[in-house]
């Protein structure tokens, strides 16, 4: 028996307890979560979960890699291996949130409909881009950008976030921002399902 087998068969033995988690009381919930993060750190030292919220449907269990793509093949592999258990969805990266998102990193907080992009293609590498984000104001630090990432990221979905995007960079937006090159940032998941399928068609 593999490393995620014997995941997946440790999972089963606190399956029900994490389905009714919210009427543990908050020691039992953290311990049972911690519980289940060791479980998964035997599978993959690089791939952490996300519990979702209890619906009618049951619950969903999303595996992430957290943009570090050495463990996207053990992301795939765990999701892969999943069994068939009743009230349980099991789902692989950062699902993407499409537009009209926002985010708070730190002390900064974005809205989608406030920041605008440039896609930048090159000929020579056709299966990649790089993004370049416009900003009102900027702040030279690395959180600043790493907010900016983290809405893109939220946008598209952490696959494509880390697949796709090869080269990331935040300028301040020209002043006449309709003279230029800029495109709303909405626009971006529009914009990367296009890329995808031309990528894929060109296969």
């Amino acid at each position: 028996m593999n490393k995620i087998e014997i995941f997946w068969e440790e999972f089963s033995k606190i399956k029900d307890a994490l389905m009714d988690i919210d009427s543990l009381n908050d020691n039992d919930a953290d311990k049972l979560l911690l519980d289940l993060d060791s479980m998964l750190k035997k599978a993959s030292s690089g791939v952490d979960f996300i519990l979702g919220d209890l619906t009618v449907d049951g619950r969903t269990l999303i595996f992430t890699a957290n943009g570090d793509i050495d463990f996207f093949d053990d992301v795939i592999a765990i999701v892969e291996n999943a069994p068939a258990i009743n009230l349980w969805r099991f789902e692989g990266f950062l699902p993407p949130e499409g537009k009209k998102c926002s985010i708070k990193y730190e002390k900064y907080y974005f809205k989608s409909s406030d920041l605008y992009f440039i896609p930048l293609e090159s000929e020579e590498i056709q299966d990649k881009i790089g993004l370049r984000i416009g900003v009102k104001k900027k702040e030279n630090n690395d959180d600043f950008t790493m907010a900016c990432y983290m809405l893109v990221e939220k946008m598209i979905g952490e696959y494509y976030a880390t697949t796709l995007i090869d080269y990331f960079e935040v300028e301040v937006l020209p002043a006449d921002i309709e003279s230029s090159d800029y495109i709303p940032l909405d626009n971006l998941p529009d914009f990367v399902s296009w890329k995808i399928e031309k990528i894929n068609n060109a296969e």
